[in-house]
Parts: structure tokens; sequence; C-alpha cells
């Protein structure tokens, strides 16, 4: 597949089977996070959790479908019933908050469209990474280094069903 191909492949898939994510896929996912464009070559300001541990998934899953219930009145299983979490971590010491938050950005991009690349399928999670920041035991237990903040994370995984991408725009304007 090529990179024009895997980009329009890419789509948000929010029920995933039980087969695991292969190691050799894995290790190629965060490969292609490594080689992000970083601003200012800032890499150590970057932090990588890879999380398989089931136990810590589903607390992460309920206190995530809690806080989506009250915020916005749906309740539903937020990680989908994916094997593989990852969560991408910034600080924004040295760097402006934004040149920060699009670095986290760059890299989940590259390993969304990795996945997409190997077959495996994938959702950009925004609410379980601020569950994570709300509680210190889970930032101690995922390794988190102090000073860092997960901002982005990524399901991976088999979808349940096959469902083609949507097709979208995005205004533009030409000056």
């Amino acid at each position: 597949m090529n990179t024009q191909e895997a980009i329009a492949k890419r789509k948000s898939t929010r029920s995933y089977t039980s087969a695991p994510v292969p190691e050799e896929a894995l290790t190629a996912i965060l490969q292609a996070g490594f080689a992000a464009p970083v601003a200012m070559a800032r890499y150590d300001s970057l932090h990588i959790t890879v999380l398989q541990n089931e136990d810590t998934i589903k607390r992460i899953n309920d206190a995530t479908s809690e806080m989506f219930s009250r915020r916005m009145g749906v309740k539903r299983n937020m990680d989908f019933g994916a094997r593989t979490l990852l969560f991408v971590s910034t600080t924004t010491e040295g760097l402006l908050p934004e040149m920060a938050y699009a670095n986290v950005g760059i890299v989940v991009e590259n390993m969304v469209i990795s996945a997409t690349d190997l077959g495996i399928d994938t959702v950009i999670l925004g609410g379980a990474p601020r569950i994570i920041v709300e509680d210190e035991t889970l930032m101690e237990e995922l390794g988190i280094p102090a000073g860092m903040k997960p901002v982005l994370g990524i399901c991976l995984g088999y979808a349940t069903t096959e469902e083609p991408p949507k097709t979208h725009s995005i205004t533009v304007n030409r000056v």
C-alpha cells in the first residue's frame, strides 16, 4: 500500500476483536512515531507508553466512560475492546505549548498511518489521557515521567466489522 492509499484507508474503528497486535507490527508502529518530524528536534520532550494490561485498560475505560456520561450524557465503552493502547505524552518545558502539542499530533498521525498500512485498525483517544492526568496513581502505574502529561492515545487492533472509510472535507481558502 502506498502512503496516499494508507491515508485514504485510515478510519476510526470503535469495535475491536480480541486478537492481539503482533509484536513486530507494534515495533514498526513505534518506529513510525520515532520518525516523526518534531519541532526543534526535541524528541526528549516526548514519551510513548504502550499499555496492554487488561486491568489498567479497564480502569481507564471505566473512568473515561463515566466522564463522558457526566459531560455529554453518553455512556459507552471508550476503549472499544482494544487490547493495546498507546499514549503519547509531552512536556512544554522549553517549547511553546502549541509546538509540544503539535509534536504529539504528528507522532500519533505517523503511528496510525503506519498501523493502517500494516492492516491494523485504530482510533485516536482524546478523553482517556485526561483521565490519566487527573489520577496520580495511573500516571505512576503507566510510568509517565515527571513533568510530562499524556495528550493523545491510540487504540490498536482489528475491527470486528469491516466498514469503508468516510469521506470528509475541510473548508479551504487561498490568499
